[in-house]
């Protein structure tokens, strides 16, 4: 595993690679090195069952993809429109929903943002992923969403439920530089939350992140209002 101590350092490393045109990438905040996860990159509905402690993903006879179709089945009975299966699982993915589909970016500036945008005293990862290794398990929608525009996503619906990236394929982002490159990214590449989660649900995501902050400061102005401002 390549470290790099530097945001230039970090950015000549991948661009080592986004030369090719051979890569998709993908941004997390932390490593996931420790049991049960092993340092996969997994789908959701994968996670849901590797932290089940009383079910075995390992079993031979586990097949998320026999899962997850028979939840594109309920699913239907919910959608008034016809779509198809991708069509189906993005929306899911993009409502918050549990599906196996991993996403990827085609640009490593998203994935720079999604490894330092949480986990702030965690080392982050930058995953590049060789397309020519997946891409018989790559998924296009057929209407993308402005988010998975704004995200360049790519889907990965792996049968397994997840990949596992050689050590050369991951490039450590330091907990040290996470604000530091998120700085980076909104100044000098116009990438930050808003635009990187650019509809309502980006925002309710941004509002379940900060309404202790909305609601102490109401609370304090209204403190402040009444005469009370020590309290304010």
């Amino acid at each position: 595993m390549h470290k790099p101590r530097t945001i230039n350092g970090i950015l000549r490393r991948i661009e080592e690679k986004t030369d090719t045109r051979e890569y998709l990438y993908r941004g997390e905040p932390e490593h996931y090195e420790e049991e049960p996860y092993y340092g996969k990159v997994s789908s959701n509905l994968y996670r849901d069952f590797l932290d089940d402690e009383e079910f075995d993903v390992e079993d031979e006879e586990f097949d998320i993809e026999e899962v997850q179709l028979e939840m594109l089945k309920t699913a239907k009975l919910f959608i008034r429109k016809t779509y198809s299966d991708i069509e189906i699982l993005a929306d899911i993915q993009h409502y918050g929903g549990k599906t196996n589909l991993i996403d990827f970016s085609e640009d490593y500036l998203i994935a720079l943002y999604m490894a330092c945008n949480s986990s702030l005293n965690k080392d982050g990862r930058v995953i590049t992923q060789r397309i020519d290794l997946i891409d018989s398990y790559i998924n296009d929608p057929y209407e993308p969403r402005n988010r998975v525009i704004a995200q360049k996503s790519v889907f990965v619906r792996h049968p397994n439920g997840f990949i596992q990236p050689n050590d050369d394929d991951v490039i450590n982002i330091p907990a040290s530089l996470k604000i530091p490159m998120q700085a980076f990214l909104k100044n000098a590449h116009g990438i930050y939350t808003e635009s990187v989660y650019n509809d309502v649900h980006g925002f309710i995501r941004h509002q379940k992140l900060k309404l202790e902050t909305y609601r102490m400061t109401y609370k304090g102005l209204s403190q402040e209002q009444k005469g009370d401002s020590e309290s304010g």
